[in-house]
């Protein structure tokens, strides 16, 4: 019996099917639902499974519909169907650590595929080399000789070779830098830069969802008798609706997620600190200091909950460092143009009296 399994953890996945089966759940340009095929999968003990792309981590409800679909076709086709829904879910750690592997079996698929272009452009270079040798490079091609026909081929040969091997080289290349990408993956995610700017996304997604569930984000138009309620002043009464349904059992799991996911990335910054990194924060800064942000000292003219206030124009590029005294517009005259800089971009600290140390103020300044 075929069984299509609907989780928060697992997506999509149908199980009990056999090999011909495939051209009704396969890919869509032969008729099929679209589904893909992993032998990764596994599931009561068996590896190998079909799954819908994309549908992990939501849910079941917002599967309602191609979960019918897909249910409704194999019935067509005369096959006994069963539907497992279930609200098993994925924590931060096992996606992370999903995430991880995926990438390093990535990483070494791309290794067995630059080393085969490595290969096959060797094969290529020998060959260009043997296709003219007895050839002299100097030598021109002897017009009206006998041998004429025979070392143009010979040079069309070498020529053949010569640019595959150099497609060849660079298909190399190609995944070599793919392999360096996927190996990485790891490195670059828990950089604390990254993580930094990973935790304000995620806490503006999650009071996004907070709104939604007490209403805030999708107020709505009191009504009586059929017409907008008004205030004294003519505008309109307008009302919070929590959500409600479906809709709200969506928003409660993506809030779980992304709590956990918050709880998560908040240990891998506490890890990064206890290891010696510089996490930096308002508490690392005040008015008159100077913060480096690419190769430019910028004076701190505001420390604010997430960023710094810096003066900033149209020459700070290339400066060592910008005092708000000597910022000036593209006419040359005084500015006060400011921007913010997050903590995330931070990379390093002065106090006034250093700055005044390693970079003494211009006369006149």
């Amino acid at each position: 019996m075929i069984t299509i399994h609907v989780s928060p953890a697992r997506g999509i996945i149908v199980t009990g099917t056999g090999p011909e089966h495939r051209r009704l759940l396969g890919s869509r340009k032969r008729g099929g639902l679209g589904l893909r095929w992993a032998n990764l999968i596994e599931y009561d003990g068996r590896h190998g499974a079909w799954y819908e792309p994309n549908s992990r981590d939501r849910h079941a409800s917002e599967h309602q519909d191609r979960m019918e679909q897909i249910a409704a076709t194999l019935r067509a086709a005369g096959l006994s169907v069963t539907i497992d829904v279930t609200d098993e879910a994925r924590s931060a750690e096992q996606i992370e650590a999903e995430m991880y592997a995926r990438a390093s079996n990535r990483a070494r698929i791309y290794r067995r595929r630059a080393a085969e272009a490595a290969a096959r452009a060797e094969r290529h270079r020998t060959q260009a080399a043997a296709a003219t040798r007895g050839y002299s490079p100097d030598q021109p091609v002897l017009l009206g000789s006998s041998k004429q026909r025979a070392h143009e081929r010979a040079i069309e040969r070498n020529h053949s070779h010569t640019r595959k091997a150099i497609e060849e080289a660079d298909r190399h290349q190609y995944w070599i830098t793919r392999s360096r990408a996927a190996e990485h993956l790891k490195q670059h995610r828990r950089d604390p830069r990254a993580t930094l700017r990973r935790i304000d996304r995620l806490h503006e997604q999650l009071r996004r969802i907070e709104r939604s569930l007490s209403g805030e984000a999708h107020p709505q138009f009191v009504e009586r008798d059929g017409e907008v309620v008004l205030t004294d002043s003519g505008n309109p009464v307008l009302e919070w609706q929590p959500a409600t349904g479906d809709y709200r059992e969506r928003l409660l799991l993506d809030q779980a997620q992304l709590s956990g996911k918050i709880a998560y990335w908040q240990d891998v910054l506490a890890q990064a600190a206890a290891e010696g990194v510089k996490i930096w924060g308002p508490a690392d800064f005040r008015a008159g200091d100077f913060v480096l942000y690419l190769g430019t000292w910028y004076e701190v003219l505001r420390v604010n909950a997430k960023s710094l206030t810096v003066p900033t124009g149209h020459h700070e590029v290339g400066r060592r460092i910008l005092r708000q005294g000597d910022n000036v517009d593209r006419a040359g005259q005084p500015s006060r143009a400011t921007g913010r800089l997050p903590y995330a971009e931070v990379q390093g600290r002065l106090s006034s009296a250093e700055a005044a140390t390693q970079f003494p103020p211009q006369p006149g300044h």
